[in-house]
């Protein structure tokens, strides 16, 4: 025995008609919803529907046929600043590129931000907006996808050039901060007017770092700008002494004096001390 539930009544005439039966008259008011049983004496051949349907439920004399089905659900996707729904929780990159607009989609890429990162979405390949923080995306008409990373975490990104505000917005850099380029063995700070070009050879590195960094010098707070300084650099902007030596306590708790042209990493609360040339500290 076969026991099917119909929301509406089309659908119980389909199953009728699969069955070369007659289709009985009470199935033509549309404002009744049955349970059917439906026996195995179908597959004998006894096509009378008296013989082997019959109501088993009977919900209401005036009935919606659309109640008590679940409205359909859509699913959001953010392109390029303008919400777009889905019927599916999981379009293709040339679906998702298709509905912003982007024909044809070969000559697009389509970049995914997440909290972790960016990331390219093929066309073929699928992008699952049930996700949460997986619904943010970028299209860009383009045959090339750029990398970069900001703290070790890998991005990729649709065109050469990047301004800082952007890099700032996808990297979730708080204003408090600012990004660190690893450029030569240098470290260059952007600033809000810069940018990047991601064309060059290589991926580029960037770092996230405090804007400003207090640091002691001579138990005195000073607040200086973040970065890797030379010792003749840290010199200048802690305004040591002409002839003076600078010293740092370094990891250990230990007094080391700085050597000419050395490099250091200046970091949140390090303490510097200046020493007379003859040891005789001031």
């Amino acid at each position: 025995m076969i026991i099917a539930s119909y929301g509406n009544i089309a659908d119980a005439r389909e199953v009728f008609l699969f069955a070369n039966a007659i289709v009985p008259p009470h199935l033509t008011n549309g404002n009744v919803r049955y349970i059917y049983t439906i026996k195995a004496a179908v597959r004998a051949g006894r096509h009378r529907t008296e013989d082997w349907i019959g109501p088993m439920e009977h919900e209401a004399e005036h009935h919606d046929p659309g109640a008590g089905q679940s409205p359909a659900r859509t699913y959001h996707a953010m392109i390029d600043g303008r919400e777009i729904d889905f019927s599916h929780p999981e379009p293709e990159g040339r679906q998702l590129l298709g509905a912003a607009g982007d024909h044809p989609a070969d000559d697009f890429v389509l970049i995914a931000l997440d909290a972790h990162g960016t990331h390219s979405i093929g066309l073929d390949q699928r992008a699952d907006l049930r996700k949460a923080g997986q619904h943010d995306f970028r299209s860009f008409k383009s045959d090339r996808i750029f990398s970069f990373t900001i703290d070790g975490r890998g991005y990729e990104w649709g065109v050469a050039v990047m301004s800082e505000p952007e890099l700032r917005e996808i990297g979730h850099v708080p204003e408090d901060d600012v990004l660190v380029l690893k450029r030569d063995g240098k470290d260059v700070v952007l600033g809000p007017d810069d940018k990047l070009d991601l064309g060059e050879s290589g991926t580029e590195h960037l770092h996230i770092a405090k804007r400003l960094v207090k640091v002691f010098f001579d138990t005195e707070p000073k607040e200086i700008p973040a970065g890797v300084y030379t010792t003749e650099e840290l010199i200048k902007v802690l305004e040591v002494p002409a002839g003076y030596l600078l010293n740092v306590v370094d990891e250990h708790g230990q007094l080391v004096t700085l050597k000419p042209g050395q490099h250091l990493r200046v970091r949140e609360d390090m303490k510097f001390f200046s020493q007379v040339p003859t040891g005789g500290s001031s």
